[in-house]
C-alpha cells in the first residue's frame, strides 16, 4: 500500500508544486483548444510559445525532484547502469562492484560525482586539480570561478582525506602524485565552484546516484592502510 507522506516532508511540497503548476499549464493552454481538444489553427503558435513556457518550467520541477528523490533513496547493487564520460563517451557501470568499468567512467567525465558522493558520505572536504593549459588563451576562461583561476583550469575531482591524502575512485595518493595529475595544484572546491560545474558544458551530469554506491567498496579497499601511493 502506499506509504502516508508527513505534511512537513519536502516530496509533499513538491506534489502540491506540481499539481498546482499542471492546473496552471492546462488552463493556459486549453484557451487555445476547439470543443474535440485540437489546436485551433488561428491559435497554433501562440500555443507553441506557451507549451514552450510551461515544458521549461516543468523542466526545472522535474530536476528539483530527481535531486530529491536522488538524495533519499539509494539505488540497489547489482544494476547495470549507463552513465555519460567525457568526450561524448558512456559507461556501463554495475552499482556496488568497483572493477575496471567503473574505475574508467568515473575517473574520465564522472570524477566530480564520485567526489561529490565521498564527500557526502564521509564529511571530507572537496578539492579540484588544475591545469594551466587553458591560462594563456583568455579567449578560452569565462568568469573566474575562484582568484586568478577560470573555469577551464578545473580537471579533476578529489575528495581530501582528513590526513591531506587526494582519494578518488583508484584510490589515495600524496597530493601531487595522482597519475595523470602530477605536480599539478589543486583549490579547495566552494560552493561558487561546484555551481560552475554543474552549468559548465564541458562537464557532464554528475551521476550521484551510481557514485554513492561505489562509496562503500572504495572505503573498503583502503581500510586499515595509513600509507597512500606515491
Amino acid at each position: 500500500m502506499p506509504q502516508t507522506l508527513h505534511r512537513d516532508d519536502p516530496l509533499v511540497r513538491l506534489l502540491s508544486t506540481y499539481r498546482s503548476m499542471s492546473d496552471r499549464h492546462k488552463a493556459a493552454l486549453d484557451r487555445y483548444l476547439d470543443a474535440d481538444g485540437d489546436i485551433d489553427d488561428d491559435h497554433r503558435r501562440a500555443y507553441s510559445r506557451r507549451d514552450r513556457t510551461a515544458a521549461l518550467e516543468a523542466r526545472d520541477l522535474l530536476e528539483q525532484a530527481m535531486e530529491l528523490l536522488t538524495g533519499r533513496f539509494t539505488l540497489p547493487d547489482g544494476m547495470t547502469v549507463t552513465v555519460p564520460g567525457s568526450n561524448h563517451s558512456t559507461y556501463a557501470v554495475t552499482t556496488g562492484r568497483l572493477d575496471d568499468r567503473a574505475r574508467a567512467a568515473f575517473l574520465h567525465g564522472q570524477c566530480h560525482a564520485f567526489a561529490r558522493a565521498l564527500c557526502d558520505e564521509t564529511g571530507w572536504e572537496m578539492a579540484v586539480i588544475l591545469s594551466d593549459s587553458c591560462s594563456l588563451d583568455p579567449d578560452l576562461c569565462g568568469t573566474n570561478v575562484a582568484r586568478d583561476v577560470c573555469g577551464c583550469q578545473l580537471e579533476h575531482l578529489v575528495a581530501v582525506r582528513p590526513d591531506g591524502a587526494h582519494v578518488d575512485i583508484t584510490g589515495a595518493h600524496l597530493p601531487g602524485t595522482l597519475p595523470d595529475f602530477e605536480d599539478q595544484e589543486s583549490i579547495a572546491v566552494t560552493d561558487t565552484v561546484w555551481s560552475s560545474i554543474l552549468r559548465s558544458p564541458f562537464w557532464r551530469r554528475p551521476a550521484i546516484d551510481v557514485a554513492r554506491t561505489l562509496v562503500a567498496p572504495l572505503l573498503a579497499s583502503l581500510d586499515g592502510r595509513t600509507e597512500v601511493s606515491a
